[in-house]
C-alpha cells in the first residue's frame, strides 16, 4: 500500500461573506486611534496615592487588551461561520455512525489512479464507528455486496487491499440501484451512498437525472487532475464486414491519444501470427490504418505499445476463416434462380432440405437456413430454438409477426422500387442500386424488429427478429419480383445477404462483462473455451431447446461454446477522457470533492460556539 498523504483543504458555503473580515480588525483600529499621550506631572503628597493607582492600572491595561483580543476573535469567528466553511481534510480523529454504501469504480479507466482510488475508499471505511453498516460495490461485480454488513466484521481492509482496476467499461449506474435498493430498508437515520471514481463522464451522467431520496446523503469523491498521456485502439472493423467467398479483407484501426503527436508501435497478428508492425502517429482526432489481411485470416488481434491504460491497448475481431459457409436452402417451386445464386462461385456450401426435415438441422453442420418455401412458423421455431439462424423469403401466404412485423399490403401493381443505400452494400456503384428494380414485394411494418435493410420509399425490406436470429425479406428472389435475378451481380447480392446473417451468429462482438448465450438442441454438457482456462457447462432448460449461459468474461479475446466463437474487447466508451463537471451534480444536492478528502466537515457550528465563548468571557472582563 502506498502511504497515507494527508489533505488539508477548506472551501466556503457562502464566501461573499469573507468580504466582512476587515470588520474584525474594528476594535484594534478604534483602540489605537483612542490612545493619547498624557503629560506626567509630580505631586509630593500623592505619592502612596500613585503607587496604589499604577497596581490598579497594570489590571486594567491588562483587561483592556484581553478585551480587544475576545472582541476581534468574537467578530473574526462570527464573519467565519457566516461563511460556512468545510474542512475537506482528514481529521485525526472523524468517527461516524451511519449506513454506508461505497461504490468504487474500478472500470479501466481508472488504471492510472487506482491506487487513490482505493486510499480513498480505505479512509472512508474506516470513519464508520462500531454499529455501523458497510457496503461495497463495484461495477465489474468483483466485489457486489447484496446486503450491508456491520462494520466490525465485513472485512473491508483486505478485500479494498487487494482490489485491483478491472478491464471492465460499465458505467455506475447499476451499482447505484443495489445502492437505493439496500439503503432503503436500513433503519438508521443517518444513509450514505459514496462515489469513489476518476470522475469520467459517461460513468456519472446519469447521477443528473436519477431521482435522489430525500433521506440519503450522496457524495462523489472524483479525480481532478488532468487525464494521464494514453493512446489507445478505439475499434477495429472489418471491410467488407461480409466479405463474399474468396474475397480479400482488410483491416482498419481506429486509433486515438489524449496528446497530439503520440507516437506508438502498432502490431496486427492473424492466428497468433505478427502479421505486420507499424509505428504510426495518433493524436486528439482519430486516426484509420488499414491492414491488408489473408483471405484464410480467422482470429485477428491488434496491440499498441502498453501505456497508462493498458486495456485499451488491444482488440480482438473474427476474420472471414477458411472454411465455407453451409447453407441449408428450403426450395420452393420457383427456387432456381435463387440456388443458382447461392451456389455460384463455389464459395458457399448449399445443401437442399425439405420444410419438414429442416427441423432436424444442426447447428454443428450448419451456418444458415435459408427459407423460400411455404411459410411454417412451428418449424421455424423448432430450428432458431436449436441456436441456427434463418433467413425467410415472405410470400403471399406470410402473416403478422407479433413483435416483429405487421402485414400492410402487397406493393402496387404498376411502377417499381430500388434498393436504399446501404452500409451493407456500401461498395456498390450508385449505377448498379439504381439498375436493381423490385416490382412485386410485401409491405411491412415493423412493430418490434429492426429494419436491416429498405427500398428506397422507405418500407423495409429486411426486418430481422434478433432475439430469436431470423431475418424476414419483403421480396421474393424470381423474375416476377425483381430484375436482379438476370444481373451478373445477383451472386454478390444473395450471397453478401446470407454472410450477413450468418456471420450475426459468428464472431459476435461483446464487452467485458456481458453474458454469453447459445442455444443448443440437447441438455448435454458443452466445453467452453476462454483465453485462460477450459470449463464444463451444463445447458439449462429453455423455451422449446436448452440455453447455455456464461458470464465469466472478465479477459479480451476469443471465447467459444460448443461450435460458436464470440469476441469479448473492452468497451471502447471507457477510453474518454470527459469529466464530468462537478457544479452539474453540485446542482443536485450530491457532495462532490477530490480524491484524497474523506468524509467533509462543517465548522461553522464550532465557530458560533467559539464566538459566543468570545462574548460571554468579554461581559465577564467589563462586569470584573
Amino acid at each position: 500500500m502506498q502511504s497515507k498523504r494527508s489533505v488539508a483543504m477548506f472551501s466556503f458555503a457562502s464566501p461573499w461573506f469573507l468580504l466582512l473580515t476587515p470588520i474584525a480588525l474594528g476594535p484594534l483600529v478604534l483602540h489605537l486611534l483612542s490612545r493619547r499621550k498624557m503629560r506626567r506631572t509630580e505631586f509630593s503628597s500623592l505619592f502612596f496615592l500613585r503607587k496604589l493607582r499604577e497596581r490598579r492600572f497594570r489590571w486594567l491595561k491588562l483587561r483592556d487588551i484581553l478585551l480587544l483580543i475576545l472582541r476581534t476573535l468574537f467578530l473574526a469567528f462570527l464573519v467565519l461561520a457566516l461563511s460556512r466553511p468545510v474542512w475537506k481534510g482528514r481529521f485525526p480523529v472523524r468517527l461516524t455512525r451511519a449506513d454506508l454504501v461505497l461504490v468504487l469504480d474500478d472500470s479501466y479507466s481508472t488504471s492510472a489512479r487506482f491506487a487513490e482510488i482505493t486510499e480513498t475508499a480505505e479512509r472512508l471505511s474506516g470513519e464508520l464507528t462500531s454499529g455501523s453498516g458497510l457496503s461495497i460495490l463495484t461495477p465489474s461485480g468483483v466485489i457486489w455486496d447484496t446486503l450491508l454488513q456491520d462494520i466490525s466484521v465485513s472485512g473491508w481492509e483486505t478485500r479494498l487491499q487487494n482490489l485491483q482496476a478491472s478491464q471492465s467499461g460499465r458505467d455506475l449506474e447499476d451499482a447505484w440501484k443495489q445502492a437505493l435498493s439496500m439503503l432503503e430498508k436500513s433503519k438508521t437515520s443517518n444513509k450514505r451512498i459514496a462515489f469513489v471514481s476518476d470522475g469520467q463522464a459517461r460513468a456519472l451522467d446519469f447521477l443528473k437525472t436519477a431521482p435522489i431520496p430525500s433521506d440519503i446523503e450522496v457524495y462523489c469523491f472524483t479525480d481532478r487532475a488532468e487525464p494521464p498521456a494514453n493512446v489507445s485502439i478505439l475499434s477495429t472493423r472489418l471491410y467488407p464486414a461480409y466479405p463474399l467467398p474468396g474475397e480479400d479483407q482488410a483491416l482498419k484501426v481506429i486509433v486515438k491519444a489524449t496528446e497530439n503527436n503520440a507516437q506508438a508501435n502498432l502490431e496486427v497478428f492473424t492466428d497468433s501470427k505478427l502479421r505486420e508492425r507499424r509505428t504510426v502517429s495518433a493524436g486528439r482526432e482519430s486516426r484509420e490504418f488499414l491492414f491488408n489481411l489473408p483471405q484464410d485470416a480467422e482470429k485477428i488481434r491488434s496491440e499498441i505499445d502498453t501505456d497508462s491504460i493498458p486495456a485499451d491497448d488491444r482488440r480482438f475481431v473474427h476474420g472471414a476463416g477458411a472454411g465455407k459457409l453451409k447453407v441449408a436452402l428450403v426450395a420452393g417451386q420457383d427456387s432456381d434462380l435463387l440456388s443458382l445464386g447461392l451456389r455460384a462461385g463455389g464459395g458457399l456450401e448449399v445443401r437442399q432440405v425439405s420444410a419438414s426435415s429442416a427441423a432436424g438441422v444442426s447447428p454443428q453442420t450448419h451456418d444458415l437456413i435459408v427459407w423460400d418455401d411455404v411459410y411454417r412458423p412451428s418449424v421455424i421455431d423448432a430450428v432458431t430454438s436449436r441456436g441456427l439462424p434463418v433467413f425467410v423469403l415472405l410470400g403471399e401466404d406470410a402473416e403478422d409477426i407479433p413483435r416483429v412485423f405487421r402485414m400492410l399490403e402487397e406493393s402496387p401493381a404498376k411502377g417499381f422500387e430500388i434498393m436504399a443505400s446501404s452500409w451493407l452494400f456500401s461498395d456498390l456503384s450508385v449505377e448498379d442500386i439504381r439498375e436493381i428494380k423490385f416490382s412485386k414485394y410485401l409491405r411491412l411494418e415493423p412493430e418490434g424488429g429492426n429494419t436491416v435493410l429498405s427500398f428506397s420509399g422507405g418500407d423495409p425490406m429486411i426486418i430481422a427478429d434478433t432475439s430469436r436470429n431470423i431475418y424476414y425479406s419483403a421480396v421474393q428472389f424470381t423474375p416476377e419480383h425483381t430484375n436482379l435475378v438476370y444481373r451478373a451481380i445477383f451472386p454478390v447480392f444473395i450471397q453478401r445477404l446470407a454472410t450477413f446473417a450468418a456471420g450475426q451468429r459468428k464472431g459476435n462482438e461483446f464487452y467485458i462483462g456481458d453474458t454469453l448465450k447459445v442455444r443448443v438442441p440437447t441438455g448435454e454438457p458443452m466445453f467452453v473455451e476462454t483465453p485462460e482456462l477450459h470449463y464444463e457447462i451444463t445447458p439449462k432448460p429453455a423455451d422449446q431447446g436448452f440455453l447455455v449461459e456464461f458470464a465469466n468474461t472478465q479477459k479480451p479475446g476469443f471465447y467459444t461454446i460448443g461450435t460458436e466463437t464470440f469476441v469479448v474487447n473492452p468497451d471502447p466508451r471507457e477510453s474518454s477522457p470527459e469529466k464530468i463537471r462537478p457544479a452539474e451534480l453540485e446542482e443536485r444536492g450530491i457532495k462532490v470533492f477530490p480524491l484524497g478528502a474523506s468524509t467533509p466537515v462543517k465548522l461553522w457550528l464550532p465557530l458560533l460556539i467559539l464566538a459566543a465563548i468570545c462574548l460571554a468571557a468579554e461581559l465577564l472582563f467589563i462586569f470584573l
